[in-house]
């Protein structure tokens, strides 16, 4: 009888989790990396971190450092900076000393950079344009805004000091 009970229990609480806002955004983020990961196979000496660098500097009309993609991303500087010490070998982004603060090297893409950035930019946009198929443009603007402030509340409210 008790195992009965826990085993309802179990499956309760896996319900709960299945429907709880955490649990779908952590798994949509998966999903979106695993596709990222099936993307760049065809580039085998780039990874993730490789990838999300390349987009900001990619995007970028300016120079960038190393600490505004680590702020773009939220990922960690030394995940980024193994990613640019990288692209820099496959000369795919170039570093330069910033003379305004000599603290901070300000990193720019080569022509092969944006050559492949553009590659990857729409294999992106693919990608983007499938995970939305089903739904209108109103949805996703109204999901974009809903998104936007529930990432301002994560950093208002979640951000542990």
């Amino acid at each position: 009888m008790y195992s009965t009970m826990k085993s309802t229990s179990n499956i309760r609480d896996f319900k709960y989790f299945q429907n709880s806002l955490g649990f779908k955004i952590n798994k949509l983020s998966k999903e979106l990396k695993r596709y990222s990961s099936k993307i760049i196979k065809s580039y085998p000496s780039l990874g993730i971190p490789e990838l999300f660098t390349l987009n900001v500097i990619g995007e970028n009309k300016k120079e960038v450092t190393i600490k505004y993609i680590t702020s773009v991303h939220w990922a960690d500087q030394a995940e980024i900076s193994r990613g640019v010490q990288k692209l820099i070998k496959l000369s795919l982004i170039n570093k330069a000393r910033n003379h305004d603060d000599l603290r901070y090297t300000l990193l720019q893409v080569t022509s092969d950079g944006k050559k492949l950035h553009r590659e990857l930019l729409k294999k992106q946009t693919d990608r983007n344009k499938k995970l939305l198929k089903d739904f209108s443009n109103e949805e996703i603007v109204h999901m974009q805004k809903l998104l936007d402030k529930l990432l301002i509340s994560s950093q208002k409210y979640l951000i542990l000091n």
